[in-house]
């Protein structure tokens, strides 16, 4: 069995090759199909990301795969040669559990490639692409990321800004489904830190923006309620978090707004993140009890150390990898092997009924019993060694002192 693994990813090509690269999921299963018949791989399983794409065959051929891509998306010869990286056998192992457990991802320890490659395996999987080698080391590939994710802190640093708000919200609200969450702004950054929250199961949403429009297509997909800038002191009071990011000339909250909703408030905790540049919230805010108040500074010094803590993470991560990469090729070699120790264990069998037979027939004959049984002991020995014996000749010939040292071992105990 030999295991290859080829492709593109965001640190060997631009945007513009990798979507020429792309493959939607409808394109996906007509191609896996096709890449399956084309290239004569026996399995076949095509991963293709927004950061990669990559193919997984088994007994197939880097070029064959390579020239079968030029034909199939029609793109011209030799134009991803700068750009194509191949591994084999023990790499290819290495490269994809490494990818599984988030060490060659574009932010170190993303968990979303996990789903990304069981998704590639299950549709490979339901159109018939995958077979028995890929069936026992993509479930190999699942149960080792999972460990190395529960091993390892790998995960547990958020290296992302809307990951950041979220974490450090959490410090302050152990349920945050049960929080409400006035939005300013409505842009990118407020969509992805809305999407997180939504995530952990956040269902209130007040979105305020300079523009109705933009406010209202965000609260549509958060179900939320889109208000106008000039209610946000009302909703303050209201509030259990606050995510500002906008373009705005000066601050939209002051300290003197959430002075007055503090009254209202009866002491409940304010969580705010102010995401603006220049900044949304006023920075006396901080000054206030019961509010806590995280800018782009502290979010960024957060993510910092967390890269940090991560990149430490990886080092433990990578050690893991590296032994479930040997025990996985232990296996392999074993099962290679079994036929071959099958087959002589019967051999053996046979060797041992035919001088039994021969032994019963000299006693009736009339034989002494101790004769018998030094000529049984001695011509099954000899059956029994010969082919041993042939190795080990072939393995110091060929100067293999490990296969020779590890023999005597088992000799010695």
């Amino acid at each position: 069995m030999k295991l290859l693994a080829c492709g593109i990813n965001h640190e060997t090509a631009d945007l513009a090759i990798m979507e020429s690269l792309s493959f939607d999921k409808d394109y996906l299963a007509s191609s896996l199909r096709a890449m399956l018949q084309d290239t004569k791989s026996e399995e076949v399983v095509i991963l293709s990301t927004c950061h990669r794409t990559e193919f997984y065959c088994i007994n197939g051929d880097p070029q064959n795969t390579l020239n079968w891509l030029y034909r199939h998306k029609k793109i011209p010869q030799e134009s991803l040669k700068s750009h194509w990286y191949v591994y084999q056998q023990e790499q290819a192992l290495r490269h994809l559990l490494r990818l599984a457990s988030g060490l060659d991802s574009k932010i170190l320890g993303e968990p979303q490639i996990l789903g990304q490659i069981k998704n590639a395996y299950s549709l490979a999987y339901s159109l018939g692409s995958v077979g028995a080698h890929f069936n026992r080391l993509f479930q190999y590939v699942f149960f080792v990321s999972k460990q190395v994710r529960s091993a390892t802190d790998i995960t547990a640093h958020p290296v992302s800004l809307a990951f950041a708000v979220v974490t450090c919200a959490k410090q302050i609200f152990a349920q945050l489904a049960d929080t409400q969450i006035l939005l300013v702004g409505a842009g990118e950054t407020i969509s992805l830190v809305a999407k997180h929250l939504s995530s952990q199961g956040v269902r209130h949403f007040w979105i305020a923006n300079r523009t109705p429009q933009s406010a209202e297509k965000l609260g549509h997909r958060l179900a939320g309620q889109a208000i106008c800038l000039n209610a946000i002191p009302y909703f303050l009071a209201k509030a259990d978090i606050i995510i500002a990011a906008t373009h705005s000339e000066k601050p939209l909250v002051n300290k003197l707004m959430l002075e007055q909703a503090l009254k209202k408030r009866k002491r409940r905790p304010l969580f705010i993140a102010d995401l603006g540049m220049p900044r949304d919230i006023e920075s006396s805010v901080n000054e206030l009890e019961d509010v806590y108040l995280y800018t782009l500074d502290d979010l960024h010094r957060l993510i910092q150390k967390n890269q940090q803590g991560r990149k430490a993470a990886a080092l433990k991560a990578e050690s893991l990898i590296e032994e479930k990469v040997q025990q996985y090729l232990q296996k392999l070699n074993l099962t290679a092997a079994a036929p071959i120790i099958c087959a002589y264990r019967q051999q053996a069998e046979q060797f041992r009924d035919d001088e039994v037979k021969k032994a019963l027939a000299l006693l009736k004959k009339g034989y002494k019993q101790e004769e018998v049984i030094h000529q049984l002991a001695y011509r099954l020995t000899n059956k029994l060694t010969h082919a041993p014996s042939v190795a080990l000749t072939k393995a110091a010939k060929l100067n293999q002192p490990n296969l020779l040292a590890s023999v005597l071992n088992d000799f010695e105990k």
